[in-house]
């Protein structure tokens, strides 16, 4: 057989999601008798080993895989919790409970870990947690190689370059593991990396994860465009400090900020707060969309987000025939979310039966607006804690969790009324509702609140900052009695989350130098709509060349098997694009295992 020789950009979770795809696809090979035949002399090197039929090569620009991140130093310090939890993974051959029962106590207890306590629902620090991924990693590389799949491993190099073979990279700074056998394929594609060129890959899987872009950090004092890596923030400050944003990121922000500047402690079963004597002066305000606070974590019946009772891949394509190629929101609205919460919670159905999109989130906007935020927060705390204790679930949540799963997939066959419904009503409700703090954080937050030390501003969609100078952040804002309001603050941190970025910003420019990337768009069913949202915003409606109004979505635009489109028209095959930032447009809730053990899969469906 050919050999496959497939390069993973990026060693986070995202590769040990393929790699494991990989191993499981390749095992059943061998287990079904379509492997090599290991008798015959051309698949045996000198040595007596089967010739490899998969070989990847992973190119990790940090000192250790499985990271990524959120896990490693770049995206946590020791106060950041991860939000899942052990029975909530795609299985490894070893749960993250097993790994940690097989730790020492003193291990453990440098992560302020009990052993004696753990349990599958534990949430643990995420440098811990990046700990369990590495070694998950390490396990599976050596399976890999038994097995027959070859790995070489690229750690502390960065890739600079990818692009289709040329005769240039036959020069003295080849550094080729992989060099082309009798039979080989060699017009391949061609990774350059800080240490030279690594050459004749059939295939490339980008993974590359999160970016974090810097527009003024750097340049203006006191202006932080996100809040990683967390160490920057690891000081004292005497003022009140401005947080854009109120889900997962902020909440790191929150953390790293409020262990910098006092202590939490322990009195009659309370959480409390204190400031350090030489910060009397130090507070955190959050500025976020009607004043929305994230979700707390409860009990799961379904820890594994599945798609099993949503449509089926049948059902859609039917219903895109029948709808002029679109998928409806209204449709999978109907089915994917009412239908199943029907079936879980008829009373909480009841509530929503008659009610479409718009409806539907008005009505959770203003069922949480009777309550003051963090008096709702308290509430929701509560409610978490007893729905933990009687492993007891809150359905109506859990369903919004499938809803957010299986719309992510096939969001590119929305129309382009239906995306801005999408992005203006309903994602800003998911994507709190699915962030699933931990208790831990949740209590710290409501510590921090109690002492006088954080708060809340709702705001609206026209909120917006302007930079005057150092240290001088004037936000912008209209208050619940409809009066203009600007807070003047010295320290500003966007903690709105990863943003989509434009095909301009993607780093390897030479692998599209033979064929434009097709950038993400979708098409207004109504051409009239189109025409009005042109006028209205020229940067993000273009006219297809079938005189067709379309909304750009940024990113790349991909097909059902992550691979990019071209603007010509055609696909190319031997790329796939799994880098979060770059693929939004088209994928609007692209984070967690879940998303990448999905899209693992279908790669690897691809790549056999």
């Amino acid at each position: 057989m050919n050999k496959t020789r497939i390069a993973l950009i990026g060693g986070g979770p995202s590769a040990l999601s393929i790699l494991k795809k990989a191993l499981s696809f390749f095992s059943k090979q061998l287990a079904d008798g379509e492997s090599f035949d290991v008798e015959n002399s051309d698949a045996n090197n000198s040595d007596g080993r089967v010739s490899p039929h998969l070989i990847f090569d992973i190119f990790e620009r940090n000192t250790a895989l499985g990271k990524g991140m959120p896990y490693s130093k770049d995206g946590a310090s020791w106060e950041h919790i991860t939000n899942i939890s052990s029975d909530e993974l795609a299985p490894f051959d070893e749960t993250l409970l097993e790994w940690l029962r097989q730790q020492s106590p003193e291990y453990l207890a440098k992560y302020h870990i009990c052993k004696a306590n753990l349990h599958e629902k534990h949430v643990v620090p995420r440098l811990l947690f990046g700990e369990y991924l590495q070694a998950q990693f390490s396990a599976l590389i050596g399976k890999c190689r038994t097995a027959g799949i070859m790995v070489n491993v690229h750690l502390q190099c960065n890739v600079l370059d990818i692009k289709p073979s040329t005769e240039d990279e036959n020069s003295p700074e080849r550094i080729n593991s992989l060099e082309p056998q009798d039979g080989d394929n060699h017009s391949g594609i061609n990774i350059l990396t800080n240490s030279g060129w690594v050459t004749g890959f059939d295939n490339v899987v980008v993974c590359t994860g999160h970016v974090w872009p810097k527009t003024h950090e750097g340049k203006v004092k006191g202006y932080f465009d996100s809040p990683y890596p967390p160490t920057k923030l690891q000081r004292k400050y005497n003022h009140t400090i401005a947080i854009k944003g109120s889900s997962l990121t902020a909440i790191d922000a929150i953390r790293t900020l409020s262990e910098a500047n006092g202590e939490f402690y322990q009195t009659d079963n309370q959480l409390q707060y204190r400031l350090f004597d030489d910060v009397p002066n130090f507070k955190i305000v959050m500025h976020s969309l009607e004043g929305l606070l994230p979700n707390i974590r409860f009990h799961l019946d379904d820890p594994l987000v599945s798609d099993e009772g949503m449509l089926s891949e049948q059902e859609i394509v039917q219903h895109r025939a029948d709808n002029d190629g679109f998928l409806s929101l209204d449709f999978i609205f109907e089915h994917n979310f009412k239908r199943t919460l029907k079936k879980l919670d008829a009373d909480f159905y009841q509530k929503i039966a008659n009610k479409n999109i718009e409806a539907f989130c008005q009505w959770m906007l203003e069922s949480r607006k009777a309550y003051a935020p963090f008096t709702l927060f308290k509430i929701e705390y509560l409610q978490a804690e007893q729905s933990i204790k009687q492993e007891s679930t809150l359905q109506w949540k859990e369903a919004i969790a499938l809803l957010s799963f299986t719309i992510n997939h096939p969001a590119k066959y929305f129309s382009a009324e239906d995306t801005l419904r999408l992005r203006n009503h309903l994602l800003p409700i998911i994507g709190l509702m699915i962030a699933n703090i931990p208790q831990s954080s949740a209590a710290q937050l409501l510590a921090l609140h109690d002492s006088g030390v954080l708060d809340i501003i709702a705001v609206d969609s026209s909120s917006h900052l302007e930079i005057e100078d150092d240290c001088d952040f004037h936000f912008s804002y209209t208050d619940s009695d409809n009066k203009p309001v600007v807070n003047t603050y010295k320290t500003f941190i966007d903690c709105t989350g990863q943003k989509s970025l434009p095909i301009d910003a993607f780093p390897f420019k030479s692998m599209f130098k033979d064929a434009e990337p097709l950038v993400a768009k979708v098409r207004f069913k109504d051409k009239h709509q189109g025409k009005q949202h042109l006028k209205e915003n020229p940067k993000s409606v273009c006219i297809g060349s079938d005189d067709e109004y379309y909304l750009e979505t940024g990113g790349f635009a991909i097909n059902d098997d992550f691979q990019p489109m071209l603007a010509n028209g055609s696909l190319n095959e031997r790329y796939f694009v799994m880098a979060v930032p770059y693929i939004s447009g088209f994928n609007p809730d692209y984070s967690g295992f879940d998303f990448c053990d999905q899209v693992a899969e279908l790669i690897v469906n691809k790549l056999k």
